[in-house]
């Protein structure tokens, strides 16, 4: 059988090129190797040595500096010009000297259609056999994911080469790829800087190396961070590392639901087991089994259903909320929760949980050249989205992407990157650079209008409420001031009840119900008082 011998670099225009490839010689066998510019003389070296009179060779590498050009041509003009013509040479289309270099060497030179054009418009190319944009987006991810691991790329082009040529990506893997790309991550694979950062890693990179260990250990993990450090990404790697990365991963915010029906989510109810139960489901327990479950507010998680969660940590067994059959589940649990909440969580279920314990890092506490690191690669994962301009649809190429990267590269834009809180850590950068990319907006004026200290949320109108329940302190002299002030009882109520709501960092921060009971009224009550402010 003749061979098809595969030579890559590190970047997904190369392998999209190589797994068209493959799939359009399906009946070739494979050799996988990887290439790069340090090693492209010893490279084609042993590809011409290794081919056979039926095999056929591609080497996709973007591009080489003109003295290893030089050393590879030497290295080429000791083979037959025969065997020489059954290799295909795949470069940067604006790289023309590497065409001319292929051509005269006796290859067969081709330019790489992955690449983006740098004239808009752009379509992606979906020629018989190629790659798809979400296979395109996989390979962004799992390359990503390698980098984080160490994995040998050999390897790692293999799992994807294979994947492609037996039809595509599984859903699990097309689902946390788009995810990848979508959503504000972590800066886990070192990016720029990564030589620098290997000899003096800082608190992100030390959190990387150790996600990794504590990911293929299997062990269960309770995650501490702020809001918006990337909790549940980091449960992600977790269990991508894991040896349950090809199961299921389910996620569960115990603060939105209490009492039956966090039971009912977590571990399944029998039908009739409360009034709406109509019929019989499943708990996610259940269907995370082989798999990982996650679970984010973990101490908001109501103490009934803490006991409970205990006992299946105990043994793995459980039994539906209103059955009696006990049942069993193999699950992971990862776990997060800001460490201002630890102390509702019960002791013998945090020593259950927290096999071991992860701190995320919020973008405080890192270095400004870390924080510019983040937000280019949080720009690179919106590279290849489809969006609409004046003169049509388009797509985010990466010489907009580069366009990005300069400016968030000045010195007067990282430095307000770096003087910045960011109170809203990963989440606000994402957002801002989302708008910053799609919309063109000047977040770094906005930055500077931002406040340094404690954040006020939309719609909490901290002040006003402060004002409107202190004029309910003052002193009065009598009850004609009183009528005059129109201080009434109802009205008492509810500026009250707005004060506590401010205090407590507004609407969007507090959980109604829980709210309510502690106050002693019932939930229509309080948002009652929420809805209703005495107009001026």
């Amino acid at each position: 059988m003749p061979t098809l011998h595969l030579y890559c670099d590190l970047r997904e225009p190369s392998l999209s090129r190589a797994a068209r490839e493959a799939r359009r010689l399906e009946h070739y066998a494979l050799r996988i190797e990887h290439v790069r510019t340090g090693n492209l003389a010893a490279s084609l070296g042993q590809l011409a040595a290794d081919m056979g009179d039926d095999d056929l060779g591609l080497v996709a590498l973007l591009h080489a500096p003109d003295e290893q050009l030089r050393e590879a041509a030497q290295v080429l003009s000791r083979h037959p010009l025969d065997l020489r013509r059954r290799i295909t040479f795949c470069c940067s289309g604006y790289c023309p000297g590497m065409e001319r270099w292929a051509n005269q060497c006796g290859l067969k030179p081709e330019r790489n259609h992955y690449e983006a054009s740098r004239r808009p418009p752009w379509t992606p190319p979906h020629p018989p056999r190629g790659t798809s944009l979400a296979e395109r987006q996989w390979i962004q991810y799992r390359l990503m994911r390698a980098l984080i691991a160490g994995e040998p790329p050999a390897a790692v082009y293999e799992e994807i080469i294979l994947t492609l040529r037996r039809g595509a990506p599984s859903a699990t893997q097309l689902e946390r790829s788009r995810r990848f790309v979508e959503q504000g991550e972590p800066d886990m694979a070192g990016g720029n800087y990564a030589e620098e950062r290997r000899l003096h890693p800082n608190a992100i990179d030390r959190l990387r190396d150790r996600a990794v260990q504590v990911g293929r250990s299997g062990l269960n993990t309770l995650i501490l961070g702020e809001t918006g450090t990337g909790k549940e990404s980091l449960a992600w790697y977790l269990h991508d590392f894991s040896t349950r990365g090809n199961g299921p991963v389910l996620a569960l915010n115990c603060a939105f639901f209490e009492g039956e029906r966090l039971e009912s989510e977590l571990f399944g109810h029998e039908q009739g087991a409360f009034t709406d139960a109509k019929k019989a489901k499943k708990g996610l327990v259940e269907e995370a089994d082989g798999g990982t479950l996650f679970l984010d507010e973990l101490p908001e998680m109501a103490p009934r259903v803490q006991a409970k969660l205990l006992r299946f940590l105990q043994d793995g067994t459980y039994t539906r909320l209103g059955g009696n059959r006990t049942l069993r589940a193999d699950v992971r649990i990862i776990s997060a929760a800001q460490p201002s909440l630890m102390h509702k969580l019960r002791a013998d279920l945090y020593y259950r949980v927290a096999d071991v314990e992860l701190r995320t890092v919020a973008l405080r506490d890192m270095a400004g050249r870390d924080i510019v690191n983040i937000a280019c690669n949080l720009a690179y994962r919106l590279m290849w989205r489809s969006v609409i301009r004046e003169e049509g649809e388009t797509v985010l190429t990466p010489d907009v992407i580069r366009g990005i990267w300069k400016q968030l590269a000045l010195p007067e834009h990282a430095a307000r990157l770096a003087g910045y809180p960011w109170p809203g850590n990963m989440r606000e950068l994402s957002a801002m650079i989302k708008r910053l990319v799609l919309l063109g907006d000047d977040i770094f004026r906005e930055l500077d209008g931002k406040p340094t200290g404690s954040m006020v949320f939309p719609g909490t109108e901290e002040a006003t409420f402060d004002e409107e329940w202190r004029q309910f302190l003052l002193p009065v002299s009598s009850l004609a001031e009183i009528e005059a002030r129109q201080l009434k009882l109802k009205a008492l109520q509810g500026a009250y009840v707005r004060h506590l709501v401010a205090s407590l960092g507004g609407r969007t921060r507090i959980q109604p119900t829980k709210l309510a009971e502690t106050l002693g009224c019932t939930y229509n009550t309080l948002m009652s008082c929420l809805g209703t402010q005495k107009q001026p």
